[in-house]
């Protein structure tokens, strides 16, 4: 069995917890074991490292010690999360210098970090299990969706090694359980949601993310798939403040999970505030894989 050190961040647990147990169901049905660690907030660059970045450094650096010393890899749900977490990795192992003064804030709770624990988010994970994925399917979901890498998955290239022009991946992954993703305007800009944006500047937040949401409601989707909790918020939350739209969202995860046939509770999909009502109806009415 594959292991990993699980990384959930504070909205995939705390603001929506469906989407922790989602993917908890999700990898426990592809057979890879989540260890789950005392992890503080990963903490965001928006509020922390732009007051104080040696203390973000060491924040981030304590949540990949917790994994390392059990010589794990930290998977995240969050693109948010990555983003921190994988910077943070990406410049300890590159900055010497920095990692020893790093380590000597660490050293004062008695936690070090060599930079051996790599944050790796769940969908290059999936992107290596298409196979099993395919396997472990019960549905074809038919859906038509709109899928959203965000910012932090993709960006900046140079550390994440990832396409920012034009990925592919989460088109394929949704694929393998019977959706077609559908293109849509200006796909690959941001939501409105991160950099401090959502909270220092809330109503260019909200005018980003209704832009985004008309280019998508033109395409006539069943549902927005996104691989990011702060992402899903923005989606979910700001469709019931702008009060014109009412797109289904799911965290891939949830999508995933619908697919193997575990039911619309466990994924915690009725704690969305813009209801998936309709999108369940179509999963009883989707094909099921023949055995």
């Amino acid at each position: 069995m594959t292991e990993y050190a699980f990384f959930p961040g504070c909205i995939g647990k705390n603001v929506y917890p469906g989407i922790e147990k989602a993917t908890r169901l999700v990898f426990g049905t592809l057979d890879v074991d989540l260890k789950d660690y005392p992890y503080s907030c990963c903490p965001p660059p928006g509020v922390v490292a732009c007051y104080d970045k040696e203390s973000w450094y060491t924040i981030g650096a304590r949540n990949l010690a917790l994994s390392e010393a059990e010589d794990l890899d930290i998977m995240t749900i969050c693109a948010g999360c990555y983003g921190t977490l994988h910077n943070v990795w990406h410049e300890l192992t590159h900055n010497r210098k920095l990692l020893e003064k790093v380590n000597e804030n660490l050293d004062t709770i008695g936690m070090h970090y060599s930079g051996k624990s790599r944050p790796i988010h769940f969908v290059d994970i999936l992107d290596g299990m298409r196979k099993e994925i395919s396997e472990k399917k019960e549905i074809d979901l038919g859906f038509d969706v709109a899928v959203h890498y965000g910012c932090h998955y993709l960006k900046p290239s140079s550390v994440t090694g990832e396409n920012p022009e034009s990925p592919s991946v989460l088109d394929d992954i949704v694929g393998l359980v019977g959706c077609r993703s559908i293109e849509f305007k200006d796909r690959l800009t941001c939501c409105g949601a991160g950099g401090g944006v959502m909270s220092g500047e809330p109503d260019l937040s909200l005018r980003m993310i209704e832009t985004k949401l008309k280019n998508i409601q033109e395409r006539n989707v069943d549902a927005i798939i996104n691989i990011c909790s702060f992402c899903h918020m923005q989606f979910d939350q700001s469709q019931k403040k702008l009060k014109r739209f009412e797109i289904p969202i799911l965290h891939l995860n949830q999508l995933l999970g619908l697919a193997f046939g575990h039911k619309q509770k466990h994924l915690g999909l009725h704690m969305n505030l813009v209801s998936n009502r309709d999108l369940v109806k179509k999963v009883k009415m989707a094909r099921r894989v023949s055995a």
